[in-house]
C-alpha cells in the first residue's frame, strides 16, 4: 500500500512539473514569436522608401555657340517626383517607379523669334539689355522616372550611402516666354505661350547619388529640345541638389 501510494506521489509530481515546464515553453516560445514580429515590424518601418523627392537643379541647354542664343548660367529647374520602391528580396536593390512634374527656365539674353519657319535666336540690341529684367523660356513636363537603387544598409533609418542610376521620359505640357521690362511707366511682365516648335517629349538617363537624405543628381537629354529643322540643336542637362524622403 506504501509503495502505491508513493508511487501515485511520484506520477503526480511529475505530471504537475512537465505541465508546468510545457506552460514555460509555451510562454517562451510565444515571446519569440512575438519579438520577431515586432522586429520585422519596426524593420518595415526603418526600411526607408524614398518615396519622395524634391531636386532644386541648375538646368541649361547645350547648343551651338555663334547662333545668337547666349544662355545664362543661373538657368535653373525644379522636379517633384513621387516613387513606389519595390525592394529586391531582402537585397540592397530595389527598382523605383514614379511620376512627377518637372520644370525647366531657361534665362538668356538674347530675342527668341517665333514664325512660320521655326524659333531662331538673334543678338539682343544694346539698347534694351538694361530695361530687360527678365528674359526666360519656361518648359514644364509630366515625367515618368524610373531608378535602379543600391542602399549601402537599407535595414538603418535613413543613415546610409545610396546610389540610384535611372532614366526617365516627359510629356511637355507647357511651353512658354516671360519678359519683364522696366518702362518709363512702370515695369511690365510680357508672357507668350503656346510653342509648337519645342519636342513635345523629353527623355535620357538620370544619376543620383549621397547620404540620408541629402542627394546630388544629374541628368541629360538625349532627345533635343527642339523639333528637327524647327529651332537650333539643343540637349538639356542638369544637376543640383536632392532631397529624398518617407
Amino acid at each position: 500500500m506504501k509503495k502505491l501510494i508513493g508511487l501515485c506521489f511520484v506520477l503526480v509530481t511529475f505530471s504537475v512539473f512537465a505541465q508546468d515546464t510545457t506552460a514555460t515553453d509555451l510562454k517562451e516560445h510565444t515571446k519569440k514569436e512575438l519579438r520577431k514580429k515586432r522586429e520585422e515590424q519596426l524593420q518595415r518601418m526603418k526600411l526607408p522608401k524614398d518615396r519622395i523627392a524634391i531636386d532644386f537643379l541648375g538646368t541649361n541647354w547645350f547648343h551651338q555657340v555663334g547662333n545668337g542664343f547666349n544662355t545664362k548660367w543661373y538657368s535653373r529647374g525644379i522636379n517633384v517626383y513621387f516613387y513606389h520602391d519595390l525592394r529586391i528580396k531582402k537585397s540592397r536593390v530595389s527598382f523605383a517607379p514614379g511620376i512627377g512634374y518637372g520644370a525647366v527656365n531657361i534665362y538668356h539674353r538674347s530675342e527668341m523669334v517665333s514664325d512660320s519657319t521655326g524659333i531662331s535666336f538673334q543678338p539682343m540690341d544694346a539698347t534694351k539689355l538694361d530695361k530687360i529684367k527678365v528674359n526666360k523660356v519656361t518648359l514644364q513636363y509630366i515625367d515618368i522616372p524610373l531608378e535602379l537603387r543600391i542602399r549601402s544598409n537599407p535595414d538603418k533609418s535613413d543613415n546610409f550611402w545610396k546610389v540610384a542610376i535611372g532614366f526617365k521620359a516627359g510629356i511637355r505640357v507647357d511651353s512658354h516666354t516671360k519678359q519683364t521690362i522696366k518702362e518709363t511707366s512702370g515695369t511690365k511682365v510680357y508672357v507668350e505661350r503656346r510653342f509648337p516648335d519645342f519636342n513635345l517629349f523629353r527623355a535620357g538617363p538620370t544619376l543620383r547619388i549621397g547620404y540620408s537624405v541629402f542627394n546630388l543628381t544629374a541628368y541629360y537629354g538625349v532627345v533635343d529640345v527642339f523639333k528637327q529643322g524647327r529651332g537650333p540643336k539643343a540637349h538639356e542637362f542638369s544637376v543640383g541638389i536632392s532631397f529624398n524622403g518617407l
